[in-house]
Formats: C-alpha cells, sequence, structure tokens
C-alpha cells in the first residue's frame, strides 16, 4: 500500500458533491474537505463532510485499518460550528 497526499483544503460547495465516507451529499454552501492524493498508483479525488473526516482519523489512530470502502459508514453528528 502507496498513500501520497497532494492536498487536503477546506472549501465551501458551489455545487452538489457526495462525501467518500457516508456517502451523504454535500450541498452547495457546506464546507468540506478537499482531498487530492494518489493511493497505489491511483490518483484520487475525495470530499469528505468535516465530522466524516474527524471519524475517520480518529478510526485511524485508534487502529483501524486505513482501507475503507466509499460510502461505508454512517455520518456521524455534525462538528459544533466555531463561534463567530
Amino acid at each position: 500500500m502507496s498513500y501520497i497526499l497532494f492536498s487536503m483544503t477546506e472549501r465551501k460547495a458551489a455545487k452538489r458533491h457526495r462525501c467518500i465516507w457516508c456517502g451523504e451529499h454535500i450541498e452547495p454552501g457546506d464546507t468540506y474537505s478537499d482531498e487530492r492524493s494518489v493511493y497505489d498508483g491511483e490518483i484520487q479525488r475525495m470530499r469528505w463532510h468535516p465530522e466524516c473526516r474527524a471519524d475517520a482519523e480518529d478510526g485511524w489512530k485508534n487502529g483501524a485499518d486505513e482501507e475503507f470502502m466509499p460510502h461505508c459508514a454512517e455520518r456521524p453528528e455534525p462538528l459544533p460550528k466555531a463561534p463567530a
């Protein structure tokens, strides 16, 4: 297994996307993480809800397998918004 992260950018959606973790839509105006990487020689572009990315990272830190099938997990509760 080889993984190279090119970029992880926080964006505001201009159009609808699908979260790689939970499979639910990321709606226009929502903030999401835009990942560009290479995994085992395959270029990937994955979009994540912030809470889905946090859930995946928490699992990986606690020993979960880093490989996963797209749309394999339940969407966790949204992260609390920072005060304005």
